[in-house]
């Protein structure tokens, strides 16, 4: 067994027992050291180096689909290889609550790091976030059609991928074309490949924008009322939905919310938005206030966390990029609420509730843009299209124009 490749395992192992997770979990993380140990053991590697971990990471896919462990073991054992070369190249590894990745290659996610990396320096986290996902999709593709290097990429390739993906967006497919436009000039600059794509991609349909529903005042009284106050869980949703219905904050900002960010003394909330990296000034509300602190002082556990919001269960760190869903699938389901796929009544639709009760009491387009933290004043017109009210008082008189057709009378 490699002295080495063992030394990493334990060191692993160590960092898991580290941050208080519960006993069955630990074993679990050191039954699969153990996994990754005899993988390389078996092909005589003292070390770990990158293209055994794509390997051992194919290999346990291979396995869920073939049905021989779950996604959830494979998802341990993959987090646990991952972590282990990490540990190898960097000499430290923290625990990370998150998904061990979409099955990327380890060759891919080194392409898809330096090409956010790059994509970081001229446009918002937000963009970057979304770049990130869209060419996360594109290297996926590549490596199931076997695709081994980016160098052997066609056009064609682009073209089949475009193809795949257009069913999969329903509202066009401008954010894959304008991905694929930015990752292969990466690419082109990089020399990693000479495939242009300008020509191919040059006129994309333009992108169907759908004006999604807000909660009404009904459902919003529904939801807030169905959240038991009396449990931690209770008290951070209750916050948590108070805090977005009161700010329209979006869900990223409110999970990455700092202790720090909330001024008490003047009942404000200072932050740095995620999506658009613009600062952001809001008046905290009493009720959204008193919320906020229940939660801290009866509800919150004890924890170095900066964090506002962090999870119930050790390890006490900042809540993943999925709260946001789960919260809602729970609430809506004990509020009554009827809720199906795709209907809009996601944690989003808490900003969109906000913004459209901004409208509705007469507040103009510029105010609610800079409540909502909007660079551009078009991203606040969506909010006007649910405004029912003011909607009705552009509707034109229809008394002076004439009849023309019997039946219509």
């Amino acid at each position: 067994m490699g002295s080495m490749v063992s030394g990493l395992a334990d060191a692993v192992l160590g960092v898991v027992e580290g941050v208080g997770l519960s006993s069955d979990t630990v074993a679990r993380y050191g039954k699969c050291c153990e996994v990754v140990v005899e993988f390389c053991d078996r092909r005589d590697f003292d070390a770990l180096p990158a293209s055994v971990v794509d390997e051992f990471v194919a290999c346990q896919q291979e396995r869920a689909r073939r049905g021989e462990i779950g996604r959830n073991r494979r998802n341990a054992l993959v987090k646990t290889a991952r972590m282990m070369l990490e540990l190898q190249r960097t000499g430290e590894v923290a625990w990370r609550v998150m998904s061990p990745g979409s099955g990327l290659s380890e060759s891919s996610c080194e392409v898809l790091e330096q090409f956010a990396a790059a994509a970081g320096l001229d446009v918002a986290p937000g963009s970057v976030r979304l770049l990130a996902g869209e060419i996360r999709h594109f290297l996926v593709y590549l490596d199931r059609i076997g695709r081994g290097a980016l160098g052997a990429v066609t056009v064609d390739d682009v073209r089949r991928f475009t193809a795949e993906m257009a069913p999969k967006r329903p509202a066009g497919i401008g954010n894959v074309v304008w991905s694929l436009k930015r990752f292969f000039a990466f690419l082109n600059a990089a020399g990693l490949s000479d495939v242009r794509i300008d020509g191919l991609l040059a006129h994309a349909a333009p992108q169907r924008v759908r004006a999604l529903p807000c909660f009404t005042r009904e459902e919003t009284g529904l939801l807030l009322e169905g959240i038991e106050t009396e449990t931690p869980c209770g008290k951070r949703d209750y916050a948590m939905v108070l805090l977005a219905v009161s700010t329209g904050l979006r869900c990223c900002d409110i999970v990455a919310l700092r202790l720090d960010e909330i001024d008490w003394r003047r009942d404000e909330i200072r932050l740095v938005q995620a999506k658009t990296s613009r600062p952001l000034v809001l008046p905290l509300s009493a009720l959204a206030g008193n919320a906020v602190a229940e939660w801290i002082l009866h509800g919150r556990p004890d924890c170095d966390a900066p964090e506002v919001f962090v999870r119930l269960q050790a390890p006490f760190v900042k809540l993943g990029n999925s709260t946001g869903s789960t919260l809602m699938r729970r609430r809506l389901t004990r509020a009554g609420i009827e809720h199906v796929a795709h209907d809009g009544k996601s944690f989003h639709a808490l900003r969109r509730t906000a913004g459209t009760r901004l409208i509705e009491s007469g507040a103009g387009l510029p105010l609610a843009a800079q409540i909502l933290g909007h660079a551009r004043i078009n991203s606040s017109r969506r909010y006007f299209a649910v405004a029912s009210e003011q909607l009705r008082q552009c509707c034109l008189p229809l008394q002076e124009l004439a009849c023309t057709k019997e039946g219509l009378r």
